[in-house]
């Protein structure tokens, strides 16, 4: 017998989840305790963030569980690119590498799952992510503090983007802009960080940050 979910508004087989995570064991296998519940009617994999943002846009998921593992500072940077792919999304945050003094405040998770989370648990509060919408963080993108603060949204999605190795031309293809627009983000973002190039941007964000 199936376990509703307690509310008119989510029954069985009414949730779509995504999990995002690098780390094909650990991705599949989340995927695979959510596929089992009765209330998950859809969950998708995403590798990286890139391919996360098309799924979340594609399927518009109730719920994603996100890997910061290898983040640094762009945590925040990541939650919001779910949130404008779809603004509805819960995001319940997990990492291998750390405790939740590794989240910054302005990540704005429903949840996190240490490393040390058992199977139920990690259940329980994706469940408990998309029954407890009220939790549904501000969207409004909070600034990271230092030098790197004064960066507007699209300044900092670049910045994102950088550390990824990205070309102005790829980032300029994933964010739906210009490549001449994304030189004058760069160049505007070089000049608040204080530095000349990419390379000392993400050095300088990461050497703040981390």
């Amino acid at each position: 017998m199936s376990t509703r979910m307690g509310t008119p508004h989510r029954p069985d087989h009414a949730v779509r989840a995504l999990v995002v995570d690098a780390h094909e064991t650990t991705r599949i296998g989340l995927a695979v305790l959510l596929r089992r519940e009765p209330w998950i009617s859809q969950c998708h994999l995403a590798a990286d963030q890139g391919e996360a943002v098309v799924l979340a846009r594609r399927h518009r998921p109730d719920v994603a569980v996100l890997d910061i593992s290898n983040m640094g500072p762009f945590v925040a940077l990541a939650t919001s690119a779910l949130r404008d792919a779809h603004p509805g999304i819960q995001i319940v945050l997990t990492s291998r590498c750390g405790g939740r003094a590794t989240v910054p405040a302005n990540a704005g998770a429903a949840g996190f799952l240490a490393p040390d989370t058992t199977a139920a648990e990690a259940v329980s509060a994706v469940r408990a992510a998309v029954l407890d919408g009220a939790a549904a963080p501000d969207r409004s993108p909070a600034a990271p503090d230092g030098a790197a603060g004064e960066l507007t949204v699209r300044e900092r999605q670049v910045l994102e983007l950088m550390a990824t190795g990205a070309t102005n031309r790829e980032i300029a293809a994933a964010l739906h802009l210009g490549p001449d627009t994304i030189k004058k983000h760069a160049t505007s973002l070089f000049r608040k960080l204080g530095v000349r190039n990419r390379t000392e941007a993400v050095q300088r964000a990461l050497t703040r940050f981390v």
